[in-house]
């Protein structure tokens, strides 16, 4: 018995409200993903987003953005909308994605390089779009905000003090930090808690390690918005400050710092 699907949508004066034939994940600016019901409702896809946190949307609601490129209105009340110019958003949004300046082999090695792949769901919808905003404090070896690097790729590890492979990987780190620094390729290191602490022994980590490249302390507001619950996680923005990679396996980071130089 075939399922039929039936999409039905209301036009209004500079208002467009859509019902899609089946649910669809959509990301907010700030890098929450959200699933928007084929009923209108929609949802965080974390659900570790606590419900004080939904309270403090404003009225007229926050945007996402659809892997289609379409933009939506979360509204506070749990529904949503599509806006009226979501077709332009599309196009601009698919024009750029398939510019010839675009390598393909990037978006093929952060699919491919998937550390976990259990976690392409969600990071897969955040690629392509500008990089979540991340709080960063206490640097070591210089400052970097990821606000003043544009114009240059950016090699984000996520790291903890407790963390065994983290620890063992900082000799690696240090030789791509030296290889790539003429090239526009900066490494910033993020030290996170994981929810066990460690943050405070940041400082004598990086001595004891020998840690070359900038790092400084990660919010837990920051590891959230990141999705962040692996430790490394390796994340790469390209010099748009577009997130072009996440999650990915040690081995993919140059091969896609390398594919990203090439455009």
């Amino acid at each position: 018995m075939k399922t039929i699907y039936i999409v039905i949508i209301y036009l209004s004066f500079l208002n467009i409200t859509i019902a899609f034939s089946q649910d669809t994940k959509a990301t907010t600016k700030d890098g929450k993903v959200v699933i928007l019901r084929s009923n209108g409702n929609w949802f965080y896809y974390n659900p570790s987003i606590s419900e004080e946190q939904i309270s403090k949307i404003p009225t007229q609601g926050i945007t996402a953005t659809t892997t289609a490129g379409r933009i939506v209105i979360l509204k506070k009340d749990g529904t949503w909308t599509i806006t009226s110019n979501s077709q332009k958003s599309a196009s601009y949004t698919s024009a750029s994605r398939k510019s010839p300046n675009k390598n393909p082999n990037v978006a093929y090695l952060a699919k491919r390089g998937q550390w976990h792949k259990e976690k392409w769901s969600i990071y897969g919808a955040m690629l392509d779009k500008p990089a979540p905003t991340i709080e960063l404090f206490d640097w070591i070896n210089g400052e970097f905000p990821l606000e003043t690097c544009k114009g240059k790729i950016v090699l984000l590890n996520f790291w903890a003090t407790w963390c065994g492979p983290c620890r063992r990987s900082i000799p690696e780190k240090n030789e791509l930090f030296r290889k790539y620094k003429s090239k526009g390729v900066i490494l910033v290191g993020a030290c996170g808690s994981g929810g066990r602490g460690g943050q405070d022994r940041m400082a004598e980590a990086v001595e004891k390690l020998g840690i070359e490249y900038p790092t400084a302390k990660v919010s837990n507001s920051s590891v959230e918005t990141w999705y962040v619950n692996s430790w490394p996680t390796y994340a790469i923005i390209d010099r748009s400050g577009f997130l072009r990679a996440i999650g990915i396996q040690p081995g993919y980071i140059e091969p896609i710092l390398e594919a990203l130089l090439e455009e």
